[in-house]
């Protein structure tokens, strides 16, 4: 497995910017999105080491997902994160454990992770996020568009 971070880079496109409508993010780059990160887009570019240090702060170090033991698990996290929000992958994997959803990962919520069968927690959390796209598009079906790749990239981790 390689560097969990690069690996969400590749799944966000890599070095190709992107500007669709449709996407909330608005313009994005090494999946780092104007909309959620103006002060990396202020010279009108990100850079890749720019966007490395965003993905390390605000969807791996930042949440506390670099404390999950299960690389496939904690990479699962980031890349939900990365996509709705750390807050929210980490609700649902709470309420997955039927832990306390407070969106913090803190001992209690390790302690659970630890007492389960990481697999099983991995598909369990890839499946309540598939359900949470198919919420999204039936609310907004401009985001149809995105589907197949959301399932395809959520898909990635089921075992």
């Amino acid at each position: 497995m390689g560097d969990l971070i690069d690996e969400i880079i590749l799944r966000e496109g890599g070095d190709k910017v992107t500007n669709n409508p449709n996407d909330r993010g608005g313009r994005t780059k090494y999946g780092i999105s104007e909309r959620a990160n103006p002060e990396a887009w202020a010279d009108g570019d990100v850079s890749h080491s720019e966007a490395r240090e965003i993905f390390e702060r605000k969807y791996l170090t930042g949440p506390g997902f670099d404390k999950i033991k299960d690389r496939k698990l904690q990479d699962l996290l980031v890349d939900f994160g990365v996509t709705s929000g750390p807050q929210l992958s980490i609700m649902k994997l709470q309420e997955i454990l039927k832990v306390k959803v407070d969106g913090v990962i803190g001992p209690k919520t390790l302690a659970a992770i630890d007492a389960h069968e990481p697999r099983r927690l991995v598909n369990k959390l890839a499946l309540a996020r598939i359900k949470m796209m198919g919420r999204i598009v039936k609310r907004d079906p401009s985001q149809l568009e995105f589907l197949n790749g959301w399932l395809n990239r959520t898909g990635e981790f089921i075992e």
